[in-house]
């Protein structure tokens, strides 16, 4: 796909991948909507410039996306590229989780990615796609943050549903799986090196990567594989999986 004056959309941009994001698609020459409810992403977009417009919501209401949607469309008058992006991470043991903390996950990682798909989906044309950001940790358990995998893992399965479900509108639906990436929800490890050393050890190529790497992957991914490939999950995660 050429990215010059498409419209894609990144929900959760302000920081970390997402804003790695945004600034892959803007310097691609497409026309890209920022999507997070934190305040930050008006600086973000303000970086970036004339090429990114800022929307503050919260993905997982469904009647301001559907705003959010409307807004889009009045000024672009297309969507082509859907990045899911957004997620909250919290960090408890399993019987003193609440129901209300692993529900709050939930409702943005998963269902937030259910609302824009099917919200945003609705006006993409053939050859459109969208990029559901999944996680290492969607298929590699781990201890107290068994909601965030679990959502990412609902989002795997997820992406190759889409992908059946739109496809005869010849829209393609994939999944990108990344391994540890430095970004302010893992900010633990700049002030723990033996937390760093400890997460490298699992890695096979000792690799941590920087959001600007996994952007490039993702832009790679619409830009050389979303015309064919559908139902695919994508990993970059330096042999975390394995």
């Amino acid at each position: 796909m050429k990215l010059e004056n498409k419209t894609v959309i990144v929900t959760g941009g302000a920081m970390g991948i997402g804003k790695a994001c945004c600034e892959s698609f803007a310097a691609e020459g497409a026309n890209v909507v920022l999507i997070d409810w934190d305040d930050m992403g008006k600086d973000t977009a303000a970086k970036i410039g004339e090429r990114c417009m800022f929307i503050k919501a919260d993905i997982s209401d469904e009647d301001q996306i559907r705003e959010v949607k409307e807004e889009i469309m009045r000024k672009y008058g297309r969507i082509d590229v859907l990045v899911n992006n957004a997620a909250i991470q919290t960090e408890n043991s399993f019987f003193k989780m609440s129901a209300a903390e692993f529900r709050k996950v939930i409702d943005v990682n998963l269902i937030g990615t259910f609302i824009c798909s099917s919200t945003f989906g609705s006006e993409m044309k053939r050859g459109s796609t969208v990029v559901n950001m999944l996680s290492v940790h969607y298929d590699v358990p781990r201890l107290n943050k068994f909601h965030y995998d679990a959502a990412k893992a609902g989002m795997a399965i997820m992406t190759k549903e889409m992908a059946l479900a739109v496809a005869d509108k010849g829209i393609t639906v994939n999944g990108v799986s990344y391994g540890a990436c430095r970004t302010p929800m893992n900010r633990g490890w700049e002030t723990s090196p033996e937390s760093r050393l400890a997460a490298e050890k699992k890695i096979p190529l000792r690799w941590i990567a920087e959001p600007e790497e996994i952007a490039h992957f993702v832009t790679v991914v619409v830009k050389e594989f979303s015309k064919h490939a559908t139902g695919s999950i994508f990993t970059y995660d330096g042999g975390r999986s394995i």
